[in-house]
């Protein structure tokens, strides 16, 4: 998780190079490609991006190697992204089996992972799962996705449902999601709800129009045909934006109800913060100056600009400085 002490001026946006700590080794790839009807298993890289937070990326780590004892074609790769706590280092030395990847800037969760996407490619990999250092991959869970994959081969990308951390396991976090345009945000289906009265066991994956960047499934051939996230986003709606430039290309999204991950954050983890405010609504109009056409920019400033403007008053007279001026920036910063 990136965390919002100092706010976003502390984070380092610029270019920045990478340097490999170890090599995977792997060059060759299997046959697995693309809507032209080629499937199988395929090799896969899951990736875990950490800044900062060693617990949960030691958690997220130790799971997705219980899946590589059942999935013999998933490797792993631990990403640093600058952490200035040393936290990238300590990750590494335990974990002696795992590729390093450590990255000289803070490039955010778009850039640093848009980054491992990269070291994937370059060595042939079929599938890219990434994977939020605060999640929690449960048995069975790869092996479902990449089912889903090669029983769809217009399938670009999957997800699985996820609920909360403990104590809230049994209630939803994401189980499906739709794009709305005129937010320009992706809205999470059952956020809340009983896992128990959603039925997942025995499901079949479902088309949907937005997924969650938590735990996400991307086929190689569909980020090399319809590009990967977009670093200049940073953090927040670059899965939404993703989701969008997608399936605007053609491909289709997959919820893979019986798959489960857990997201260890807070149910009801009340205010957003400034940073999640400003770098959210920012992104918001990215997405519809990146995509949008005439009337559709229209229809989404007029329910994004009203929308801002009340936020911004009850910030104000909340006597919320930061979030009143994390709105501001929002809505005219770049």
């Amino acid at each position: 998780m990136y965390a919002e002490a100092g706010e976003a001026e502390r984070y380092r946006q610029d270019a920045a190079g990478t340097t490999a700590g170890r090599s995977a080794g792997h060059t060759a790839a299997h046959t697995v490609m693309d809507r032209a009807g080629h499937t199988g298993a395929g090799r896969t890289l899951a990736v875990v991006l950490n800044w900062c937070a060693e617990e949960d990326t030691e958690r997220c780590l130790a799971s997705l190697l219980h899946e590589c004892e059942r999935v013999p074609t998933l490797d792993l790769l631990l990403v640093d992204s600058a952490s200035p706590d040393g936290s990238g280092a300590r990750l590494a030395a335990r974990f002696p089996a795992v590729p390093y990847l450590a990255l000289t800037a803070n490039l955010g969760y778009a850039g640093g992972n848009e980054q491992a996407i990269g070291w994937a490619l370059a060595r042939c990999y079929d599938f890219v799962l990434i994977v939020n250092d605060d999640a929690e991959i449960m048995a069975g869970c790869v092996e479902q996705l990449l089912e889903t994959m090669a029983a769809n081969p217009t399938a670009g990308a999957c997800a699985p449902t996820v609920t909360f951390g403990p104590p809230h396991t049994d209630r939803v976090w994401w189980a499906g999601g739709a794009f709305v345009w005129w937010k320009g945000l992706g809205v999470h289906w059952h956020d809340g709800e009983s896992v128990a009265a959603l039925g997942l066991s025995g499901r079949a994956p479902q088309p949907v129009t937005f997924l969650s960047g938590c735990v996400l499934l991307l086929r190689s051939h569909a980020i090399r045909q319809s590009g990967s996230l977009r670093a200049e986003f940073f953090a927040y709606v670059e899965d939404a934006e993703l989701s969008y430039r997608w399936q605007r290309d053609g491909w289709q999204l997959y919820w893979v109800p019986a798959a489960l991950a857990r997201h260890h954050v807070p149910r009801h983890a009340g205010a957003p913060s400034p940073f999640a405010i400003r770098y959210r609504d920012r992104n918001r109009r990215r997405v519809a100056s990146l995509h949008y056409g005439v009337w559709r920019r229209a229809g989404f400033w007029l329910f994004f600009a009203p929308s801002r403007l009340l936020r911004l008053v009850q910030y104000a007279l909340k006597a919320d400085g930061a979030r009143a001026m994390a709105v501001w920036r929002g809505w005219f910063g770049r």
